[in-house]
């Protein structure tokens, strides 16, 4: 399985990235050295040493520069200085998923240049190989330019003097990864035998160019790119929400592609960062009161006009995702009562390690947590699923004017899975374009936290400046009167956002005194 390959090789490639600056940027001769690809072994383990780079703690922590999370340690991830305005281009977690993106990209490269070497390849193998390389760049170079816009484009392994190199333009970049992941998509299989789980298909391809297309506002060839992943009939709407996340359901036909772990043997930290001290975590990424707000109630209305919203009993008659997503008072999880009103429990506001908004996320926790805090789970990370490519054709539909049933059908499939049952949306509930965009905005919004989608959702949707300036709140204390906000909403951070600045995150301070051809994003 693609996750031993990819053990195989970490702590080698690890000391070789710790010894060598420049790998963080690209290999000078990495594995292109002339004991090395001789044969096909050679060349499938050089491309799973690219998938490593799926995931990261930056990833998982994502979510926490945005109106839906709050992460309250700078370590392992200062993210949270992103989240509140206080960053500078010396904060390392724009350094840490620069470099990341770019080692994911000098890796991909150093396979296209070195696999022509291996002799008697397979044609059809190479192919495979080529195509998951060069999707993986793509891939690469789509969060890159999401997070800072205009960055510099490696398309080969460059030579120590190529280094110097300006910033190549966002629209250029993304035209070249749509041009990649068009040409590859025959490439790749649509579906993969058991023992190949995990790598890309046909759909991770099309998805990608789907996503890739409506970031960009491309909406007919977004719509279009989604049609053809529907199309492809491998991939459903699952009916467990929750067993998408926790990793008892990791080959669910749902999951179009995620960072793939595996319990003490390729584990990760996850279950620290997310779970509270019931289990055994670190609370150090919580959800917020703004996520908690946008689940509608069951009738399909917001709370702000909804009669069955009881400010009493706020998590009463609400979209079931809400419960599934977020631990609210009471909720069993593995096992465990979660309930913050419990001055005695460990959970509660205030404890070490406990919460700091009184809500922790249900989503995301293993199934199985054990180990050191450091390898606790063996769950993968979501990267992209058949829910986002539904709500990707809706939208791009929606933007383009072109309102049709099949607008209304990929919605509800999203909506109306068994679990969560929500009332459909029809021409008569929501009759118009304005009410449409509205209602998949929303939709996004409830079906993806912790996914990292909600970042890129309010930079392209020009919202940020609203939802991240002000207050972070968290859950409405009712409960404990010991502490100054009895019967108020607990505050956990002041936000500040710079329309000016903040749109883009800056380029690292270090890759500015390593490469003087790039130039600072604009008020950084």
């Amino acid at each position: 399985m693609i996750r031993k390959k990819i053990t195989y090789s970490l702590a080698g490639l690890l000391l070789m990235i710790s010894c060598n600056d420049q790998l963080d940027r690209q290999p000078l001769d990495s594995l292109g050295n002339t004991t090395y690809w001789t044969n096909t072994a050679d060349a499938e383990r050089s491309v799973n040493d690219v998938y490593r780079f799926l995931g990261s703690d930056e990833r998982f922590f994502m979510s926490c520069a945005t109106d839906d999370s709050y992460s309250w340690s700078n370590w392992p991830v200062d993210i949270q200085f992103a989240a509140n305005g206080s960053a500078t281009p010396n904060t390392d977690v724009f350094l840490k998923n620069w470099r990341y993106m770019y080692q994911m990209i000098a890796k991909a490269n150093d396979v296209l240049d070195n696999i022509d070497r291996v002799p008697n390849m397979d044609p059809t193998v190479k192919a495979e190989l080529i195509g998951e390389a060069r999707f993986l760049r793509a891939f690469a170079y789509q969060q890159l330019t999401g997070l800072y816009g205009d960055v510099v484009l490696y398309t080969t392994t460059p030579s120590p003097e190529e280094f110097q190199i300006a910033k190549t333009p966002k629209s250029e970049i993304v035209a070249f990864v749509i041009n990649e992941l068009t040409e590859i998509t025959e490439s790749l299989p649509i579906t993969r035998e058991s023992a190949k789980q995990g790598r890309a298909t046909r759909g991770a391809v099309l998805a990608l160019k789907a996503r890739t297309l409506l970031y960009s506002g491309q909406w007919l060839e977004a719509a279009a790119a989604a049609q053809q992943v529907m199309d492809l009939g491998v991939y459903t709407i699952d009916n467990n929400y929750l067993s998408l996340f926790n990793g008892t359901n990791e080959n669910s036909t749902e999951i179009i592609l995620s960072a793939r772990y595996l319990e003490n043997t390729y584990p990760n930290a996850n279950a620290t960062w997310i779970g509270g001290p019931s289990l055994a975590g670190w609370g150090q990424i919580v959800p917020l009161r703004g996520l908690v707000d946008a689940y509608e109630c069951t009738d399909g209305q917001t709370i702000d006009v909804s009669p069955l919203y009881d400010p009493a009993a706020p998590f009463a008659n609400r979209d079931p995702r809400l419960g599934l997503t977020i631990v609210t008072p009471g909720t069993p999880v593995n096992g465990v009562t979660i309930d913050v009103t419990n001055p005695n429990s460990p959970d509660a506001l205030g404890k070490s390690n406990a919460s700091f908004s009184g809500y922790y996320y249900r989503k995301a926790v293993p199934a199985n947590i054990s180990g050191e805090w450091d390898r606790s789970a063996g769950a993968d990370v979501m990267i992209m699923r058949y829910a986002e490519v539904l709500l990707t054709y809706a939208e791009a539909k929606i933007e383009s004017g072109q309102i049709d049933p099949s607008v209304y059908a990929a919605i509800n499939q999203v909506r109306q899975r068994t679990g969560v049952n929500m009332v459909a949306a029809t021409p008569a509930t929501h009759p118009d374009q304005q009410a449409l965009r509205a209602l998949v905005r929303r939709e996004r919004h409830v079906e993806f936290p912790v996914e990292d989608n909600r970042l890129f959702d309010i930079r392209r949707w020009g919202i940020a400046e609203n939802v991240m300036q002000g207050v972070a709140q968290g859950i409405f204390n009712n409960y404990d009167s010991s502490r100054g906000d009895f019967n108020n909403y607990v505050t956990v951070e002041r936000r500040t956002f710079n329309p000016g600045r903040d749109y883009l995150w800056p380029i690292p301070a270090n890759e500015l005194i390593f490469n003087t051809q790039l130039t600072q994003n604009s008020g950084w």
